[in-house]
């Protein structure tokens, strides 16, 4: 088993070594499998992640959730280390925050985890098991376990690997979307 140090290292190089054509194709797939889901269809609120980093971008997701009248959600990271899931309308209306990554206002309505219906959450490598490497932070694991709807991990192909071990404090996910289709994770 390699540490999660080393697979965030090789998940990351990976991510960024695809060019601009392999990323907008895995985006258009991986947005067609979401909008097709059933889960995603019965969502009336969904938080989700816009990409930083080389992450699968959602976009089209994104545009749909807000088109289809959905409550869509964003992460904001706070001061104090927490995330909060915050309503947004438009995505004009995100501004620069923690990390550098784009993210809702500190004006947007804060929604409670309870309230999700779908959770579409980035990870640097998932686990046929429902095992989710994050980058790191622990944003995600400190978040997610009030959580009541569905908890999907989002990612390329490759992000997909045996042998994870999770920490005590990583939060699994319940499916992993990747451009070559949505896997219900299994408990081992």
């Amino acid at each position: 088993m390699t540490d999660k140090r080393t697979i965030r290292r090789a998940m990351r190089a990976r991510r960024m070594a695809l060019d601009a054509d392999e990323r907008a194709q895995a985006m258009r797939d991986v947005a067609a499998r979401l909008l097709a889901w059933p889960a995603y269809r019965t969502a009336q609120t969904v938080f989700a992640y816009v990409a930083a980093r080389g992450e699968l971008d959602l976009e089209p997701v994104l545009c749909d959730a807000l088109a289809s009248g959905k409550t869509l959600l964003l992460p904001r990271c706070e001061a104090d280390g927490e995330m909060t899931a915050r309503c947004v309308q438009t995505l004009d209306e995100l501004v620069p925050g923690t990390w550098g990554l784009r993210e809702p206002g500190t004006d947007a309505p804060v929604c409670a985890p309870e309230r999700i219906d779908l959770a579409l959450v980035p990870g640097v490598a998932f686990g046929r098991d429902g095992v989710r490497i994050g980058q790191g932070g622990g944003y995600y694991d400190r978040y997610l376990p009030d959580m009541r709807g569905v908890i999907a991990g989002i990612g390329y192909d490759f992000q997909i690997m045996d042998g994870l071990q999770a920490s005590a404090h990583d939060v699994p996910v319940a499916f992993v979307a990747t451009p070559g289709g949505i896997i219900r994770c299994r408990k081992e």
